[in-house]
């Protein structure tokens, strides 16, 4: 199983973070690091698929 980057698992402690509270930078239009943490777990979340992909495809 490979290791999960830092910044992911830096991403999804900042989603659970805004789940319970807001932070400093929060607005009520919403809050620049949560866009930046979901923006990091989707590109993480596709390429993990694609290398999936790959590698079903492969076997």
């Amino acid at each position: 199983m490979p290791e999960i980057p830092f910044a992911v698992i830096l991403a999804s402690y900042c989603v659970a973070y805004h789940e319970r509270n807001n932070c400093s930078v929060c607005t009520a239009s919403g809050c620049l690091r949560l866009a930046d943490a979901e923006l990091t777990l989707d590109k993480f979340r596709a390429e993990r698929l694609e290398r999936h992909r790959l590698r079903r495809a492969s076997a």
